[in-house]
């Protein structure tokens, strides 16, 4: 099994390769879902690819928004340029630019991202014909579906293990879109999930604060299990985060799976908001108290000494603290303060002071959120690249290396060498010279040196020569030379405009087609339902969920083949039910190219071709009737009336689809 980590900015990219990062991801300019930090650029990609491949790292570039088709030539042309550098695969979520890679450059390695909401078998299948070898299956994705995709099939399987976890279903979150027209799929997402919310029933507040901020997810200790269903790759979330964080998750990560005892803590303090496993264990047991990360405990205030602008805080704790380190402070369960302690002195053994401008009271907790020791110790962590280098020195010879690397022999001269009168060449000198590299670590074999000499500039241009030569070897293989095409223009996008969607057979019915989106998916009402858009002249669609699992499929199935009932897709799966007649929004079909592909009329969640039509907002997986109002499977008290309120007085109402599993939606 591989280890996928992030890669933000350089200094992250070395902080993963230094750790053991088999492969790096990363973004470019604003064609990734991460436009909103300081990355990389077209033009300084090329560097970031060579140092990677320098260690044998392999480089996967995130192209994985949606694109406007008067972007999605430079999208190509982006893809195209990248792979002539180097780049090793590309991550996709826009099927039209997949479509266009596919057809054009059937050499380009694709991976569909996991904002394709891919997490069943017949999803997957649905788009093997773009010629995607691996998939980054959605977070919601249960592992034995996992086990089912790995054995009926030909892709490899991508997992997210560790960092942020969204509380929608991957790509299907629209609220930054809907309310600021920002939108999440095309890398702007506001993280309105982030904010504190009320839940309301009829009106009434059963529930306050950060109701939609998700933990993150950690499966440190659960890679047996990935890897016995099948599992290629594990991906660390996390290009927006620091590069202590990309490097103590990868490093920590490598030990889990090489059979080492991994450091828990320092994955904590690397960045968390509580962990959890996600849906490996039901329908997830997702949602934080807190909304930013909250480190490790640490311990708790015992005396305030208070001051006219400083306040003197004595506090317990038996771990080994250092100065300039971060805290937070706890009270309640809810964030209070954050304070760098730069004064923070030990009194005695399990006994600390420091001081703060905030205040702070007894019996408050501290949780260290950067240690400011091991952070620096973790940054200087530099693991070069070894290669074999044996030197020959001879006289009246040019000086030689032969370099072993790869498998490959690597022959390199300098000048010939004349015999030394009073300083002769001395073995130091050679391996003190040879040290002086910040990418190479050389182990050095000298096989012959004879007594001669050597000025100090000619040696400095042997060794610059020999680690110049290994360097180009180790990336100019990578190089590659694809020519540009032209993007042709697709076809005039067919959209669904005279349609309405109901939940119950009550509803009147005005428009021409009417869209079923049932709580509960039963044959009866199917037929019920099709029997009325008949008697009113109407057309008769079924929504289909945006998530559902073997049975579920199955369930589908019997109720289309039985009932007749044309279909609504909102899903890759969907594509392979029968009777798909209308695209739904849960597909993202943003171009003229990805519409092209069905042959159906659409309708948008989100698009850059036809109107955008109210929809869910957010798909949840996890079940809020547990997470916040003490419910169980046995005992469920959904019922209509539900609703998140934000603090702005924006409603979003909860509705529920019942299959195998729950999974509730936030509509408008």
């Amino acid at each position: 099994m591989k280890i996928l980590s992030p890669a933000g900015n350089f200094d992250c990219l070395k902080a993963a390769v230094y750790n053991g990062a088999d492969e790096v991801y990363l973004g470019i300019n604003d064609f990734n879902a991460r436009n909103n930090i300081d990355g990389f650029t077209i033009d300084n990609l090329i560097e970031a690819v060579d140092f990677a491949h320098v260690f044998g790292v392999k480089v996967h570039l995130a192209i994985n928004i949606l694109f406007k088709d008067q972007e999605l030539q430079s999208a190509l042309d982006t893809v195209v340029n990248a792979f002539n550098l180097g780049v090793d695969a590309f991550i996709v979520q826009d099927i039209g630019l997949a479509k266009l890679i596919s057809a054009n450059y059937p050499e380009i390695e694709l991976h569909a991202s996991t904002q394709m909401g891919l997490h069943n078998l017949e999803g997957v299948k649905a788009v093997e014909k773009y010629g995607f070898t691996r998939v980054v299956l959605a977070r919601e994705t249960p592992l034995e579906e996992i086990k089912r995709i790995k054995e009926n099939s030909n892709v490899e399987i991508e997992y997210f293990a560790q960092g942020a976890l969204c509380v929608s279903f991957s790509g299907n979150c629209y609220l930054s879109s809907y309310c600021f027209d920002a939108s999440g799929n095309r890398g702007k997402c506001k993280q309105l999930c982030r904010l504190p919310y009320s839940l309301k029933k009829d009106g009434k507040t059963i529930k306050d604060g950060y109701l939609l901020s998700a933990k993150d997810f950690c499966l440190i200790d659960r890679l047996s299990e990935l890897k016995k269903v099948g599992v290629d790759a594990i991906k660390i979330e996390g290009r927006a985060r620091r590069p202590f964080y990309v490097a103590a998750a990868t490093k920590e990560y490598r030990n889990a799976l090489d059979g080492r005892e991994f450091n828990f803590e320092n994955l904590k303090l690397a960045f968390n908001r509580g962990y959890t496993a996600g849906y490996f264990d039901g329908n997830g047991n997702i949602i934080s108290e807190l909304q930013n990360h909250i480190g490790v405990y640490v311990g708790f205030v015992e005396k305030v000494n208070g001051g006219k602008t400083f306040n003197e805080v004595f506090f317990n704790s038996n771990r080994v603290l250092s100065p300039k380190s971060t805290f937070k402070i706890i009270d309640n369960g809810k964030e209070k303060a954050t304070l760098t302690a730069f004064d923070l002195t030990k009194i005695k053994s399990g006994k600390y002071r420091l001081t703060t401008t905030h205040p702070v009271d007894v019996g408050d907790k501290l949780n260290l959120i950067i240690d400011a020791n091991i952070e620096e110790k973790t940054l200087k962590t530099i693991n070069k690249r070894a290669i074999d280098v044996e030197i020959c020195a001879t006289l009246n010879k040019p000086v030689k290396a032969v370099v072993k690397v790869d498998s490959a022999r690597l022959e390199v001269f300098g000048d010939v060498l004349c015999a030394a009168k009073k300083q002769p060449l001395t073995i130091n000198e050679i391996i003190d010279n040879f040290s002086k590299s910040d990418i190479f670590n050389a182990n050095l074999k000298i096989a012959q040196l004879d007594d001669v000499f050597i000025p100090k500039s000619s040696l400095n241009q042997f060794r610059r020569n020999v680690f110049n030569k290994t360097y180009k070897f180790l990336t100019e293989t990578y190089r590659k030379n694809l020519k540009p095409v032209k993007v042709k223009s697709g076809k005039v996008v067919k959209a669904l405009t005279d349609f309405q969607f109901v939940e119950s057979l009550s509803e009147n019915f005005t428009a021409n087609n009417i869209i079923f989106s049932p709580e509960i998916y039963d044959l009866g009402q199917v037929n019920k339902f099709k029997e009325k858009c008949e008697r009113l002249n109407k057309c008769a669609y079924l929504d289909t969920p945006n998530f559902a699992l073997k049975a579920d499929i199955e369930l589908l199935s019997d109720i289309i083949n039985k009932s007749g009932i044309n279909v609504v897709a909102n899903n890759y799966y969907a594509l392979t039910l029968p009777n798909v007649k209308v695209i739904g929004g849960g597909l993202n079909v943003f171009n003229c190219v990805a519409a092209a592909e069905y042959i159906a009329p659409i309708i948008a969640s989100e698009s850059g071709v036809i109107n955008k039509t109210p929809y869910s907002v957010m798909t949840l997986r996890h079940c809020p009737m547990k997470a916040h109002v003490k419910g169980s499977c046995d005992k469920c008290p959904y019922t209509d009336g539900f609703e998140y309120v934000m603090s702005g007085g924006k409603r979003l109402k909860l509705k529920r689809k019942k299959l195998s599993t729950c999974t509730f939606y936030l509509v408008e």
